[in-house]
């Protein structure tokens, strides 16, 4: 009697214990529902990662670049001093006052770039009695611009020194005249600024030997007329690169 009733017992222990691994190592059927019906957490970063191609396409396409516009240079008023073909200065120098008369021998129509353009002045002194004017020394000066007003080219100065002591003798009757030439200048050149610079000597004693120096400053434009086959201005070029 006491065998028979151990072996029930033990089978009871058995079938409980498995029963409990089972329980452990297995899914409940309510949690593999809820995973099924789950969608993947891998599918939403598999298609985020995956590039447009029309993005692509459009990123890669560069804007095409806009035209820059052409600026059109600042055209100046060129004032041509010898437009009727001569002009004439009052300059003073000290007690003295001086007359000069610029002109030229060569038409305005034909100043142009590549000619030699000849430049004559005549200057006269009225002085006082006492303090007599000489003319000691002479500077040009000449630089071309263009149509802008840019500096084109500078020439090498001209002087005159007086080859007398204590100079030329300027007052009237006598008068002071020479011409000076400019060369030729570069096609783009409109007009030639001539700078002239008279060094006067005054006698401050009666019998004249001693003298105080004076300088007078002078101005004067001309306009240089263009080669219709020359190479074109600034603006014609500007004008033409606008147009094509």
């Amino acid at each position: 009697m006491t065998q028979r009733m151990r072996t029930p017992f033990v089978t009871a222990v058995t079938a409980v214990t498995s029963l409990l691994l089972l329980t452990g190592c297995g899914t409940p059927p309510w949690e593999q529902a809820q995973e099924s019906e789950s969608p993947s957490s891998e599918s939403p970063t598999t298609e985020s990662a995956t590039p447009d191609p029309s993005a692509s396409e459009t990123e890669s396409e560069s804007p095409s670049p806009s035209a820059t516009p052409t600026e059109t240079p600042t055209l100046v008023q060129i004032v041509n001093d010898l437009a009727s073909g001569s002009t004439v200065r009052t300059l003073t120098a000290g007690a003295s006052t001086l007359t000069v008369n610029y002109w030229s021998d060569l038409s305005m129509t034909d100043w142009k770039p590549d000619a030699s353009k000849p430049v004559s002045l005549s200057m006269t002194a009225e002085a006082n009695e006492d303090a007599p004017a000489y003319l000691s020394r002479l500077q040009v000066t000449s630089v071309a611009r263009d149509e802008t007003g840019a500096l084109v080219q500078q020439t090498p100065d001209v002087v005159d020194d007086a080859s007398v002591q204590p100079g030329y003798t300027i007052e009237d009757p006598y008068s002071y005249s020479t011409t000076i030439v400019v060369p030729p200048l570069p096609d783009t050149a409109r007009s030639v600024e001539l700078t002239f610079s008279y060094e006067i000597l005054v006698a401050t004693t009666p019998d004249a030997e001693a003298f105080s120096k004076q300088t007078a400053t002078d101005k004067i434009t001309v306009a240089i007329t263009p080669d219709p086959s020359a190479t074109p201005s600034p603006s014609e070029s500007a004008s033409e690169s606008a147009t094509s």
